[in-house]
C-alpha cells in the first residue's frame, strides 16, 4: 500500500511518498540534539530546535514514522537507502536529520545549494535586509537619537556592503546545515533528482552522466519558485522577481511592486528605508488581502501611510515591458473585473512577486509532476 502526502509552507512546499520500509540495521549515530551550530543571532542552537521550527518537516516525520512501523526487519538489503529526499531546503534538512535519528540510512539530493529558498533566496537574506532597514530608520529618527543623548549628523549606506551582509549570513547558515547533515551521516548527492520508477531515483548534473539509486521511501521537498504570469517580461535588471531583489544589485529612485502580501511589504520596507519611492499594484480591492483585517489595518497605518508609498488596487498588471533604449519600465494596468485598460505606469524598476504567495502550493506540485517524473512512474 503506497501513500502520498503533500504539505506546504509560505516559501516552500513538500510532498512525501511512503512506499513502505523498515529501520536500517545501522546505528542511528549521534542524535540531532548533539549537533550544535549558530543561529541568526549567533546563538548556539541544536539541530532538533531548527527541525521543530519548520512546519514543512512535520508531514515528513509522520511519513517516516509510518514507514518505520510498517516495514519488515532486514528488508533494507534490497535498497541502496531506506530514505532518499529530493530537495535540501529546510524541509528536506529537517526530514533527513529525523530519519537518521530513527535509524534510517538516508541520502538527500540537491540540484542547487543546500538551504533552498528559505536560506538562500527567502527568509534569511530578506530578514538580514530588514535588519539593515530597521537600523536606517532608527538613525534617521532624530527625536529618538536625541532622547538617547546621541547626535547623528548624517546617515548613509554602502549598497554592496549591505548586499554582502545578507549573502554572508545565508552562506554561514548554509554551511551549518551542510555540516550538520554530514555529521549525522547523511549522504549529500549533488544533481537534479528524478523519480524514474517505483522506488528508483535518478540524479545528476546537466551535461554529466546520471546515476540511479533505489530507496524504500522517497520524500519530495522541492519547494516553490516565483511564478511569472503571462505578459510580464523578466530581464533581471529592471523587471525582476524576489530572487533577484535579494541580491540588491541596485536601489532605484522609484520601484513598483506587483503584489502586496507580506513579501511585498518586506521589500517596500527595505527599499523605502534606503531611499526609494514605492508603488504597489494589487489585483484585489485592498492591500494585504490575505491578512487578518485588524493586522492589515495596523500595517497600513504603520508600514504604508507613513512612508513614500502609493498604490493601485483592483487592477492587474497585464503587460510589463523592461526598460530599454532610454525608455522606462512600462506597466499596463487593466481593471481586475472588467479587464478594460485603465492606465499605463512608467517607473524605473519593477519587482514582480505576483502570485508568489498564493500559488506556492500549485507551483511546487507542478515542479514535482513535470520535473520529477510523477507522470512516468507508479507510486
Amino acid at each position: 500500500m503506497h501513500s502520498v502526502s503533500i504539505s506546504a509552507s509560505a516559501s516552500a512546499s513538500a510532498s512525501a511518498i511512503a512506499s513502505g520500509g523498515a529501520r536500517s540495521k545501522a546505528a542511528a549515530g549521534r542524535r540531532p540534539s548533539e549537533i550544535r551550530f549558530c543561529g541568526l543571532r549567533g546563538d548556539a542552537l541544536a539541530c532538533g530546535s531548527l527541525r521543530a521550527s519548520h512546519a514543512a518537516a512535520a508531514t515528513s516525520r509522520a511519513v517516516l514514522r509510518a514507514a518505520s512501523a510498517n516495514g519488515a526487519a532486514g528488508s533494507g538489503d534490497r535498497f541502496d537507502y531506506d530514505l532518499v529526499i529530493i530537495g535540501a531546503g529546510v524541509g528536506g534538512h529537517g526530514a533527513a536529520l529525523h530519519a537518521v535519528e530513527e535509524g534510517l540510512k538516508t541520502a538527500i539530493i540537491e540540484g542547487d545549494v543546500v538551504g533552498g529558498t528559505c536560506v538562500n533566496r527567502g527568509c534569511v537574506p530578506s530578514k538580514a535586509l530588514l535588519a539593515v532597514s530597521g537600523r536606517m530608520r532608527e538613525l534617521h529618527d532624530e527625536h529618538h537619537m536625541k532622547s538617547l543623548g546621541l547626535q547623528v549628523s548624517s546617515t548613509g549606506y554602502d549598497r554592496q556592503a549591505v548586499a554582502d551582509h545578507a549573502n554572508n549570513l545565508a552562506s554561514k547558515i548554509r554551511s551549518n546545515l551542510t555540516n550538520s547533515m554530514k555529521a549525522m551521516g547523511v549522504d549529500i548527492l549533488t544533481g537534479f533528482g528524478k523519480i524514474v520508477g517505483k522506488q528508483r531515483v535518478r540524479y545528476g548534473k546537466v551535461g554529466f552522466p546520471e546515476k540511479e539509486i533505489t530507496a524504500k521511501n522517497i520524500i519530495i521537498a522541492t519547494g516553490s519558485v516565483p511564478f511569472v504570469p503571462k505578459g510580464i517580461e523578466i530581464d533581471g535588471k529592471t523587471v525582476f522577481t524576489s530572487d533577484h531583489a535579494l541580491k540588491l544589485e541596485s536601489v532605484p529612485d522609484w520601484i513598483a511592486i506587483v503584489g502586496s502580501g507580506y513579501i511585498g511589504l518586506e521589500f517596500s520596507d527595505v527599499y523605502t528605508a534606503l531611499g526609494s519611492e514605492v508603488t504597489f499594484v494589487e489585483a484585489l480591492d485592498q492591500l494585504m488581502p490575505g491578512f487578518d483585517p485588524e493586522i492589515a489595518k495596523l500595517a497600513q497605518r504603520v508600514l504604508i501611510n507613513t512612508r513614500k508609498i502609493d498604490y493601485h488596487t483592483g487592477v492587474f498588471a497585464s503587460k510589463i515591458t523592461p526598460a530599454k533604449d532610454g525608455k522606462p519600465v512600462l506597466i499596463e494596468l487593466i481593471d481586475a473585473k472588467t479587464k478594460e485598460h485603465k492606465e499605463t505606469l512608467e517607473v524605473n524598476y519593477i519587482l514582480n512577486i505576483f502570485l508568489f504567495l498564493y500559488a506556492g502550493v500549485t507551483i511546487a506540485v507542478l515542479l514535482a509532476t513535470s520535473l520529477l517524473g510523477y507522470n512516468t512512474c507508479t507510486l
